[in-house]
């Protein structure tokens, strides 16, 4: 975080009561509204919203038909990150499409790692603030090149508690709405490791909107 988805006859309303209910359930769950701060699961996805102050609204309007769909929409945030992904990331090929998207700092795959606890950033959209983050390098995936920052954070929020921790950020932020692209993580990681980055164990991996110094937008995209 900036700190800076007929059985027998003799039964036969039950199973209308059933099919019902399941349709409630599903629209539900297609209907979900998260205000601020939340985590959970949207048809078989994770998602996660933080705000620090300001106010942020997360919803997933066509999570039926695309289940990694999410739209937020947030307003004088000091930090907001939110996205959709999954509870245990992995050195994965993710495919995303950013369909809409104003306001926001960066649009990422981001996650965490634990032991040792990192932060990191593989940003497709926007900006990562690197000013005072170590140059580490670079790295060619997907079709475009990336730099590589390395940067501690102290006594800043995680998902451990207020720690200090490293981040470790790949930026480069050249990427498109309204079309499918992809992002090769298992590059990265292994980019880092050659630098001596640690990465350890797997933590949550979403396609991360942020958004922070007071600003207002909205994004709509999808991951895979």
């Amino acid at each position: 975080m900036h700190s800076v988805k007929f059985a027998s006859a003799k039964v036969p309303l039950a199973i209308l009561a059933a099919l019902v209910l399941a349709g409630f359930a599903i629209v539900a769950a297609n209907a979900q509204t998260v205000s601020n701060n939340g985590t959970g699961t949207n048809n078989g996805y994770y998602y996660t919203l933080y705000t620090s102050s300001g106010s942020a609204t997360m919803t997933f309007p066509e999570a039926s038909q695309y289940p990694g769909n999410y739209a937020i929409s947030w307003s004088g945030v000091g930090d907001m990150v939110g996205g959709k992904g999954w509870q245990t990331g992995s050195a994965q090929t993710i495919g995303y499409n950013v369909g809409s998207a104003s306001g926001y700092n960066t649009i990422s795959i981001y996650g965490w790692l634990t032991n040792p606890l990192v932060e990191y950033y593989i940003t497709e959209l926007g900006s990562l603030y690197t000013a005072d983050a170590t140059y580490k390098g670079s790295v060619s995936s997907d079709g475009h090149t990336y730099s590589t920052y390395e940067h501690q954070q102290v006594n800043q929020p995680s998902i451990e508690g207020t720690q200090t921790f490293e981040q470790y950020l790949d930026a480069w932020g050249g990427s498109s709405t309204g079309s499918n692209h992809t992002v090769t993580t298992a590059n990265h990681f292994t980019h880092w490791k050659n630098l001596g980055m640690t990465v350890g164990t797997y933590n949550y991996q979403i396609l991360g909107t942020e958004a922070y110094n007071g600003a207002s937008g909205e994004v709509n995209a999808t991951v895979w």
